[in-house]
């Protein structure tokens, strides 16, 4: 996929926000929905590494069938590694795990609400057809990166949940609602004949096939789940609301399709900016989702405690990079690609690397500024180099992730703070702006059509800890896991 940037014709209105808050704007603008709720569900971290399974699970907790998009990406560069359709009747629940093979990882199911295509009954194994092949120049989605092309790539990443509409279709939504446990015929909507898109002929039952408008209403969880070791990380995705424009009639997709995605998104986004909020107009979807997710620090804690041999790991994921970084060959003697804010990196063998700064602290306000990672970059300086980079912390590895970087810490203990705030990095053929503006540099920052200025990266995640009780009397079990989700400053210039 190429993107292209350009400056729209015109602004669209945007209504003020009043002091109630984001409920107001909720049915205009794409927000994240603080109460986990949403029509998009975006969850930070898969892994089958290490004796660990990710058990996922997504419900429909309205009273309308709806058809959904699942996809999962591997976390290097985030190519695409299965996708398909998934049917929920009202009051739904599916649930799957993606578990460890021979050579790199799979979906399993035992639910019964449909998917198209069906998934076999022994899995589905992921693939690695989007990042194989001769290497392409530029924001492609697909072929050779410069990385390894090794199905080990897909062994963890991170995954989204797309609503692509309601179904209205009293034949469809009774084709795919359970009796006595099983919907009544998946067969309805595994049709290679299926389309529900907005220009869809098909009729069904004597009505039309297309889709409605989404709603929202979906939910979700993720568990991180290592039996032998005794340790569930479980997690909520975040939730994006009023994702789809409200003059669309579906975004629909077949299976087989990498869309919808991310760039389906209305062109206008509200967040909150301490005490208030901030609308903001983007001329493409990723740009809005970009600016819902965008921090300039990241904040939590970590434990490192020897007595319990505690371990720390970050997963810090940015579920938009894939939009805005191009694939370049640096042994090339020409480079025709084009990088877009807010990052400052190409894609090549070792990743596109973003700097960023730490401070860190104990329990007694001590503090330490860490210049880089062990070891460093090649580019020098700290840096996150993957879309789902795993961080952790005196090499204690608790993800044994292969995306992973270490940060040592002189501390047992204490927290840490993450700021992406990266200025005048140079960049071959500079920074395209998200409002139409190049830059000779590049930034850690964002500027919409009507001139707010988003300072950081668009990053999602979590924080893991395990510990382990040496003085448990025999046949108690004494290991323990924990997760807590990252807290995150935000930074808006807004236009005067």
């Amino acid at each position: 996929m190429q993107k292209f940037k350009r400056k729209s014709l015109y602004l669209a209105l945007v209504a003020a926000v009043s002091s109630v808050g984001i409920a107001n704007t909720a049915s205009s603008a794409v927000h994240v929905n603080s109460n986990g709720l949403g029509q998009v569900l975006i969850y930070p971290y898969y892994t089958s590494r290490a004796g660990m399974d990710t058990y996922l699970s997504v419900v429909n907790t309205t009273s309308s069938a709806k058809a959904v998009k699942v996809r999962f990406t591997e976390g290097r560069n985030s190519r695409e590694v299965l996708d398909f359709n998934l049917y929920l009747s009202k009051n739904d629940m599916w649930t799957g795990a993606v578990v460890n093979t021979a050579n790199g990882a799979k979906l399993v199911t035992a639910d019964k609400s449909c998917t198209a295509p069906a998934i076999p009954a022994g899995g589905k194994e992921f693939v690695n057809f989007a990042y194989s092949g001769a290497n392409l120049e530029g924001i492609v989605g697909s072929g050779g990166d410069g990385e390894t092309t090794s199905l080990d790539r897909t062994r963890e990443g991170y995954f989204e949940i797309i609503e692509m509409g309601t179904i209205t279709n009293t034949a469809i939504e009774a084709a795919v609602t359970h009796v006595s446990g099983v919907p009544a015929n998946c067969a309805v909507v595994q049709t290679a004949t299926m389309d529900m898109g907005v220009s869809s002929t098909v009729i069904v039952g004597g009505q039309s096939a297309r889709a409605n408008p989404s709603t929202g209403g979906l939910a979700g969880t993720a568990s991180l789940v290592n039996v032998a070791g005794g340790t569930d990380f479980g997690y909520d995705p975040v939730a994006l609301d009023a994702f789809a424009p409200t003059n669309v009639q579906n975004i629909w997709n077949p299976p087989g399709s990498i869309l919808p995605d991310m760039r389906f998104a209305d062109h206008t986004g509200v967040v909150f900016n301490g005490g208030n909020t901030v609308t903001s107009s983007w001329s493409s979807g990723e740009d809005t989702v970009s600016s819902l997710l965008m921090h300039n620090n990241i904040i939590n804690e970590y434990v490192l405690d020897a007595a319990t041999l505690s371990g720390t790991d970050w997963v810090i994921t940015m579920p938009t990079k894939r939009y805005y970084v191009p694939v370049h060959n640096p042994a090339l003697s020409t480079d025709a690609t084009q990088l877009f804010s807010p990052f400052t990196h190409k894609f090549w063998l070792g990743g596109a690397c973003e700097p960023v700064s730490i401070s860190y602290w104990n329990r007694e306000e001590g503090n330490v500024l860490i210049q880089d990672f062990s070891p460093p970059q090649a580019i020098g300086g700290t840096s996150l180099c993957w879309e789902s980079t795993v961080m952790t912390f005196n090499n204690s590895a608790v993800l044994a992730s292969a995306n992973g970087v270490n940060v040592p810490v002189n501390f047992d203990n204490g927290w840490l703070r993450m700021s992406f705030s990266a200025t005048n990095v140079l960049v071959f053929n500079g920074q395209d702006d998200a409002n139409g503006d190049h830059h000779n540099d590049a930034s850690h920052s964002m500027t919409s059509l009507d001139d707010d200025t988003y300072f950081g990266l668009p990053t999602v995640g979590f924080m893991v800890q395990d510990f382990i009780n040496q003085n448990a009397a025999p046949g108690i079990l004494a290991t323990y896991g924990g997760n807590f989700n990252h807290k995150y400053t935000v930074s808006i210039s807004e236009a005067n």
